[in-house]
């Protein structure tokens, strides 16, 4: 296996995914207004309360369509034990951010209980997984300054994170009150999506940069193809927010 004694490129960071909130509120008749005002009051509570954003083993091993977690990395062209010390502590932390399970949403799909459990669970399990996905980013972005070959890893890495975020808070689920509203519900999931685009985007800018990155070296060109395909199997990008945010493992 080679080794990989290349220092990183200096870092120019790219601003590419967009951090703020907001929608734009859809026409209706007026004899509907009441019922807009108490159903998105009631279901949409937990918008606010939430606020904004073994090592490749298993079956999806290298596998673009698997489920975002370490298990789906490709294999590099290097042992474990040729990174860095930054580069070793951010894989073990991105491993446990994975451990950070989501809560399960309630069945019944009541806006009380949808509100008491986003309030509650999901509140709480979005800010525990934040703050392991902040740790293990802080020790990929200084893994990622040392050799070319870390900031790709690093990269693919940080996408599959992101993307795990962003597809939990996409599948919240609407209140049942709403299958009857398709114009209420329209808003409650525009809205659901405007609370997952900064993790989303974070993931899209993330999975680019490894694409591009990995032009090189030769044995790691594979992880190109992996993340240039988790990119194409992201949903599609909506309109941005105001606001940015910084994707740090890149190169220009």
């Amino acid at each position: 296996m080679a080794r990989d004694d290349t220092q990183a490129p200096a870092r120019r960071p790219l601003v590419n995914a967009e951090a703020g909130s907001g929608y734009s509120r859809a026409r209706m008749p007026a004899d509907k207004r009441w019922r807009e005002r108490a159903l998105v009051a009631a279901s949409l509570a937990w918008l606010v309360a939430c606020g904004g954003p073994q090592l490749r083993e298993g079956a999806f091993r290298g596998r673009a369509e698997g489920p975002p977690s370490m298990h789906c990395l490709p294999e590099t062209d290097v042992a474990d034990s040729e990174y860095s010390e930054h580069m070793r502590r951010g894989l073990a932390l991105a491993e446990a951010s994975f451990d950070v399970a989501a809560p399960s949403p309630p069945a019944s799909r009541a806006a009380g209980d949808l509100t008491d459990w986003s309030n509650g669970p999901l509140r709480a399990w979005l800010a525990q997984k934040s703050s392991a996905i902040h740790a293990a980013r802080q020790e990929l972005d200084l893994a990622a300054e040392e050799t070319h070959r870390q900031r790709i890893l690093g990269g693919a890495v940080v996408g599959l994170m992101y993307e795990d975020v962003a597809r939990v808070l996409r599948s919240v689920p609407a209140p049942v009150d709403l299958d009857t509203e398709p114009e209420i519900l329209r808003i409650y999931q525009d809205l659901v999506r405007t609370q997952a685009r900064p993790f989303l985007e974070l993931s899209r800018s993330a999975y680019r940069a490894c694409s591009l990155n990995a032009d090189h070296p030769a044995g790691m060109r594979h992880f190109s193809t992996f993340c240039r395909e988790r990119l194409d199997q992201l949903p599609e990008a909506e309109a941005p927010a105001a606001g940015t945010t910084e994707v740090e493992i890149v190169r220009d």
